[in-house]
């Protein structure tokens, strides 16, 4: 078989059909701010520094997919939730909703993903990296969150959670998802069209670990279908994100029509398969910290060698962390991780070939 670039080897995927080996995505904006020198604040914050790192990054492992993120609140910050950093080496969260209750739903503004809060950086950084490298790389930059997760930042999620079981709160709701749908098409949009070959919704807040599955077919699953069949319709493509053991929703989850859904450690990767297969594609699910983050390289290729013997069988898999690397995962853990995809990765029992890389 022909040596493709990674680029091919993703939409190959994407697309239905088997490549030369499974493709490795790396969630991981965090460490790649680590690796660059970064604290996760610097990178966060500097569109110029969040490209330099995952270009590093790139170089340095060799993955097939970059997964461009600052975070899960660049969207709640340029709707006008205040946002903090805990400190160097964590995320940035939502320290303050930017609406006091969800009646006050009418008072919010579009987006413009050009001017508000760190959303200008994303997309320099999608541009940047596009330009250098993709050619070569699939780049996935994301959304940010999905209309559910965002919807609960803007009102707090208590409060937002609390809401959906009341009636005569559901019209202030249902305004709330709207808009939020609407933001997250918005932002989506723009990062396609400014060079990222696709995007991706964070929806963990919808999953079951948080809802269960009656809200999140009552209040999640018709704005996240809409994003994907929007999107689609404009010929651009969006994947689902949720955390957690995401095996009750499955189901539903690939009604979306995501063209893929990443899911973490926490599934029954048998049922999960069996609901994608010949519908969609799954990425993930090594553990990020319990393996990545704090196991040693044989730990690492026992859950690489797992993933590949659950998931890959008739394609429709790319490897990935189940959610995003810590800031001090070790670099050998990450060199295993992509080393043993490299040695094992292939789609078909029985087939000992090992694929050129």
């Amino acid at each position: 078989m022909t040596k493709m670039t990674s680029l091919d080897r993703c939409m190959t995927v994407l697309q239905g059909g088997i490549p030369d080996r499974i493709p490795i995505c790396l969630e991981n904006f965090m460490h790649a701010a680590a690796v660059a020198g970064y604290s996760v604040q610097e990178y966060c914050l500097d569109g110029e520094k969040i490209a330099d790192a995952h270009i590093a990054t790139w170089q340095k492992f060799g993955h097939d997919m970059i997964d461009l993120e600052n975070g899960v609140t660049a969207l709640a910050q340029a709707v006008g939730c205040q946002i903090d950093f805990f400190n160097d080496k964590s995320p940035p969260w939502v320290a303050g909703p930017a609406l006091e209750s969800i009646e006050q739903v009418g008072n919010l503004k579009p987006i413009d993903p050009f001017a508000d809060g760190t959303l200008p950086e994303m997309l320099k950084a999608t541009r940047l990296i596009s330009q250098e490298v993709g050619e070569h790389v699939c780049l996935l930059s994301e959304a940010d969150q999905g209309p559910f997760s965002l919807a609960a930042q803007i009102v707090d999620p208590q409060e937002f959670l609390v809401a959906l079981l009341k009636p005569e709160k559901e019209p202030y709701v249902r305004q709330l998802l709207e808009y939020a749908t609407e933001q997250v098409l918005t932002y989506a949009r723009a990062l396609i069209d400014v060079g990222a070959h696709l995007s991706m919704m964070g929806e963990s807040i919808s999953g079951p670990d948080v809802c269960s599955p009656r809200i999140y077919g009552r209040f999640a699953h018709a704005y996240q279908k809409r994003v994907v069949e929007t999107l689609r319709s404009e010929g651009k493509e969006i994947g689902l994100h949720i955390c957690g053991n995401a095996t009750k929703i499955i189901e539903p989850m690939v009604d979306t029509g995501s063209i893929f859904l990443q899911v973490d450690y926490k599934i029954d990767r048998e049922v999960c398969k069996q609901a994608a297969q010949g519908k969609t594609t799954l990425v993930g699910t090594v553990d990020p910290s319990s393996v990545l983050a704090l196991g040693t390289p044989d730990d690492v290729e026992r859950a690489v060698r797992s993933d590949i013997e659950h998931l890959a069988q008739g394609g429709g898999f790319i490897l990935s962390p189940g959610c995003t690397l810590p800031y001090t995962t070790p670099d050998e853990n990450v060199s295993t991780f992509v080393e043993v995809a490299h040695a094992f990765g292939r789609y078909q029992d029985g087939d000992r070939t090992h694929f050129s890389v």
